[in-house]
């Protein structure tokens, strides 16, 4: 907006209020009312409106110095001693005292005559005083009618008190002497204001007029002081607010102070002085506060220092009206009052000065300065001019509306701009996300390339990193998984915000759970010295929950309290309250402090600087947990304290009742609930199936079930079928480690979450006896995020299935790995009959030289040793290497004939000592003795040029029997017997040994022991179990 049209619409405000105020004087004053002279008013011939009063204005008498005695009598004169002068009333009475008085202390009488008819006289009529300084005492015929304070002739006698008061005259009487004792000890007094005459309706009339005007301007500006006060309350807590409200209540302090002193109407014990210290505190308070107003809705227009200047000056003068008695304050009031409005002012105008220039609606602010200058002009105006008039509420609404009209302005439009950055705040919010879930889209794939690679590289046997390198591609792959991770929460965060998550809900075993979730994070707590305590009872009952979600929740947790703790202990503890389980996850980690703890559950939130680790994060972890929990009909809260740790504890129903087992169509999901009372029992039979001990020559692949929950045991029997496979079933990992020790499996399908002992750990205790060919692991998973898959395939499974299980993929991947196994096993047994068929060359032509010297030197022996040589080929190339297991005497046979010819050939060099218990009568895989004997022969014993010793003990045990293949020849190395075992040893390098082991180990879960040192020879045993 120009600067002229502005002026133009502030020059037309004014001229309007002005005009409404000149119509307000005209209304209420009285017209062609006669005026005192020489202190007599004479109204006889004069019909007085009944509706109106008229001021006793004009000429009175006054005797200065003195408080004359009233006569008695109308119609005697007044005593007078000293005589008397004439003066204007209203107005001051500083220039009719003698020019010799001395001192601050004045006293006087007013004398007044009114003459009227006696028709007119015969109403009742009333005087009312208005500001006569600063105490009065009112005489009507002679006798005291009213005042207030105590006008004396001696100032230790004087009390101040100048309030508004009505005066009653008497009724009929057609001549009133009125006599009014004055005294002021400030030096300003005397009836400055005029004192209305009129009928005592009229009188009442005017004063109640009067006061429900005041009444009415506070309550307008109560009205605005109390939303300023809640807008500060109720969440704009902006400075400007404060000092508007103080500006209303000084102006309504200001307003009930003034004419008709509604102050000590509403507070009548308040004391005057005390009284009056307020009135000009609020005066203070109007124009000092409307500066800093000014500055706090423009900021940048306010001169600091400038107000800072009249910040102490205004306080400065209200502080020397609270120490200083009134005697002292009021003379002074005029000239600094006048000192402080007229910097405010100027301050103000240096203010809006340059806000006209920066700012939009500023009109508003200086139409109500404009109010509020007209107001302050027309009271000098009408006290320099003698126009007195009914109070006059309007200047101060209007400035008040003007100010609450630039509020409301601001408001609305700030309201818009909201709006409008509202929009397209949600929708860059929108593109944001849009954005994040593409980028995370997009980065998966390459970000996945880049773990495989790593990985690969790091399982390169072929060309092995160094140390160093394997340190740091370690690094860069734990730095691959978690962001990872990050990419995983984007769009969790991003499908919570859209509503588009839905959960699976079963009744889950919080302590299967928390199992298999702490495996996941086992390499996080790697070289960290914390102890992680599980607190949950083994009768804790299950919670009803998305089993997927549920671990989420609790990796997000344990995570953050891992990431926070570097030492002490981490805690997870569960209670029943009720109908819900608190779980809590406590650690003796950093801590938070009350203003963390407020926002550590917003998104992208991750609290100060100080507690960002290394490892960062988007902040989204906690955010989603709170969500997840709120979507199971649960609450997440945390308590903490800085430096001792945090406690994040939250709520989840407790499971109901599970139906009864149901029959499970082929295509249905496996659900996999928990078990209620009623399929207990039966249940309970599949603890102990009557196919616990399976038997070696069973034509169906054999698999072992590992679950805690029966029900599930029970649907996995019937999806697999019992015409396909032979199930065996264990409730935990434990007894499942027992029945690998007994018997022999095809497969294991293991449940990640189990109680005490998770499918995770399970697993890893399965791959130190059996290789991932051996025996294949299955995990039953109900995630499928990479750090799950990872742990999985760690711990050495095979494969994985997430659940709910299509019946069709178990299917499907239980049938790859069973035929997986079985043809690992047909190859180990046809390696083993192929070992043993490849004869070397140079035995079968010793053996014959050996038979032809024997032929011209000694027939007897040429003819066993063919014998045993035919039994050695007879039995070498039998069908019997090629099947599982043979007779230990078949085995025996094969190995007598072998040290016979050997025998025969070294002579002295070979001796064969044996330890057999008697009746044996046992299986054993074929060619298991066999292979270790020609190791002791051909690599220990004829590798010394004096030969030596064989042993062959076979002894019956309390589980078993022990077999074992003593020599004393050149023995091995620690290094040697570690490469024996090795798949990547070369040709020649103990592939015997080591055929003989992996099927020791696939039949009875225990594989060869070799007992050996460089030059003490080597003894290799192993345990048939009975």
């Amino acid at each position: 907006m120009g600067t002229k049209k502005t002026l133009l619409i502030i020059a037309l405000f004014v001229i309007a209020i002005s005009g409404i105020r000149l119509a307000w004087l005209g209304f209420h004053h009285t017209v062609d009312y006669p005026q005192a002279s020489g202190g007599i008013l004479d109204l006889r011939g004069l019909s007085l409106p009944p509706n109106h009063t008229i001021p006793l204005e004009g000429e009175w008498e006054f005797y200065p110095d003195e408080l004359i005695v009233p006569a008695s009598d109308p119609g005697e004169e007044t005593a007078v001693s000293r005589g008397n002068t004439y003066i204007p009333v209203p107005g001051a009475w500083q220039k009719n005292f003698p020019k010799e008085h001395q001192g601050s202390y004045y006293f006087g009488t007013y004398r007044l005559r009114i003459f009227m008819d006696e028709e007119t006289a015969a109403s009742t009529y009333l005087l009312r005083t208005g500001d006569i300084k600063r105490a009065s005492a009112v005489y009507v015929n002679g006798r005291w009618a009213a005042g207030e304070g105590y006008p004396a002739e001696r100032e230790q006698d004087f009390r101040a008190k100048y309030l508004p008061y009505s005066v009653p005259t008497p009724s009929g009487a057609t001549r009133l002497d009125i006599v009014i004792h004055v005294a002021s000890h400030t030096g300003d007094g005397g009836i400055v204001e005029p004192i209305h005459f009129g009928t005592e309706t009229a009188m009442n009339s005017r004063i109640l007029k009067s006061m429900a005007l005041q009444g009415f301007l506070c309550a307008v500006l109560l009205v605005h002081g109390i939303y300023a006060i809640m807008l500060y309350l109720l969440g704009a807590p902006r400075k400007g607010l404060l000092y508007f409200a103080a500006v209303v209540v000084c102006a309504i302090v200001s307003v009930i102070g003034a004419d008709d002193k509604l102050l000590y109407v509403l507070f009548p014990q308040l004391p005057f002085e005390f009284g009056v210290r307020i009135v000009l505190l609020s005066y203070i308070g109007v124009v000092s506060f409307i500066p800093p107003l000014v500055k706090n809705m423009f900021p940048n227009t306010g001169h600091p220092v400038l107000l800072r200047i009249f910040a102490y000056f205004s306080g400065g003068y209200a502080l020397f009206v609270l120490i200083f008695p009134t005697r002292v304050t009021i003379p002074t009031e005029r000239g600094l009052l006048t000192t402080v409005l007229l910097s405010s002012v100027l301050i103000m105008a240096f203010q809006l000065q340059k806000a006209i220039r920066n700012q939009q609606d500023v009109i508003f602010l200086l139409l109500a300065c404009a109010s509020l200058g007209t107001n302050i002009v027309w009271t000098i105006a009408q006290s320099r001019l003698d126009l007195y008039m009914m109070h006059y509420p309007f200047d101060l609404i209007f400035t008040v509306l003007a100010f609450a009209a630039f509020w409301f302005k601001r408001f609305f439009r700030t309201t818009q701009q909201t709006e409008r950055l509202a929009g397209q705040l949600q929708l860059a919010n929108r593109q944001k996300d849009d954005f994040l879930v593409n980028t995370s889209h997009e980065l998966r794939n390459p970000l996945h390339g880049i773990m495989n690679i790593t990985q690969s590289v790091l399982d390169d046997r072929e060309h092995p990193a160094s140390e160093p390198q394997r340190q740091k591609l370690e690094v860069q792959l734990s730095v691959a998984r978690r962001m990872s991770r990050l990419l995983d929460d984007l769009l969790d965060a991003t499908r919570l915000k859209e509503n588009t998550l839905r959960l699976e809900f079963s009744d889950v075993k919080l302590q299967n759970v928390v199992s298999g979730t702490l495996q996941m994070l086992g390499y996080l707590l790697e070289g960290k010295p914390i102890h992680v305590r599980i607190g949950i009872p083994d009768s804790f009952p299950p919670v009803r929950a998305d089993e997927n979600r549920l671990i989420q929740i609790l990796f997000n947790l344990l995570h953050n309290a891992v990431k926070f703790t570097d030492r002490g202990e981490i805690a997870l503890e569960a209670d029943v309250k009720g109908e819900v389980a608190c779980i809590r996850v406590k650690d003796t980690g950093i801590g938070m402090d009350e203003e963390t703890c407020r926002r550590i559950f917003l998104p992208y939130e991750q609290g100060p600087s100080t507690m960002i680790r290394a490892d960062g994060g988007f902040g989204l972890g906690l955010s989603i947990c709170k969500q997840l929990v709120a979507l199971h009909g649960g609450t997440l809260e945390v308590s903490s304290v800085p430096g001792r740790g945090s406690v994040f504890t939250f709520t989840l129903p407790l499971a109901e009742e599970v139906e009864r087992i149901r029959e499970t169509a082929d295509a249905a999901p496996v659900t996999m609930p928990v078990l209620d009372e009623a399929t207990a029992s039966g249940a309970a039979e599949l603890r102990d199936p009557p196919t616990a001990q399976p038997l070696m020559n069973s034509s169906k692949p054999v698999i072992l079930a590992v679950d805690d929950d029966p029900l599930n045991l029970k649907i996995l029997a019937d999806l697999l079928g019992p015409a396909e496979y032979e199930i065996v079933t264990a409730s935990s990992a434990e007894e499942a480690l027992g029945l690998l020790k007994r018997g022999k499996f095809d497969l294991v399908i293991a449940d990640v979450m189990m109680p005490n002992v998770s499918g995770y750990e399970l697993t890893r205790d399965i791959r130190r006896r059996y290789s991932i060919s051996e025996l294949p692991v299955l995990l039953l998973t109900a995630r499928n995020r990479p750090e799950d898959i990872y742990t999985g395939f760690e711990s050495g499974a095979n494969d994985y299935v997430t659940k709910p299980v299509e019946a069709w993929e178990l299917r499907s991947r239980v049938q790859a790995l069973a035929q997986l196994k079985v043809s690992i096993e047909e190859r180990l047994r046809l390696e083993a009959a192929w070992l043993q068929a490849q004869i070397q060359p140079h035995f079968l032509h010793n053996t014959i030289n050996s038979i032809a010297a024997l032929g011209t030197m000694d027939i007897d022996k040429m003819q066993r040793l063919l014998e045993e040589f035919s039994s050695y080929l007879r039995t070498s190339f039998g069908f019997h290497n090629s099947d599982r297991v043979v007779p230990v005497g078949h085995e025996l046979e094969l190995v007598r004939s072998y040290l016979f010819i050997e025998k025969e050939r070294f002579g002295d060099r070979l001796n064969v000592r044996w330890d057999l218990d008697e009746d044996l009568h046992f299986m054993l895989p074929p060619l298991s003795i066999q292979t270790l004997v020609e190791n002791a022969v051909n690599h220990g014993i004829l590798r010394r040029s004096q030969g030596g010793t064989l042993e062959i003990r076979i002894l019956r045990s309390a589980e078993g029997f022990v077999v074992s293949v003593s020599d004393d020849g050149v023995g091995m190395s620690e290094e040697r017997q570690r490469l024996i075992f090795e798949s990547s040893a070369g040709p020649g390098q103990g592939v015997g040994l080591r055929n003989t082991d992996r099927r020791l180990k696939q039949y009875y879960g225990e594989g060869l022991r070799i007992r050996s040192a460089s030059g003490k020879g080597t003894s290799v045993s192993f345990h048939i179990p009975a």
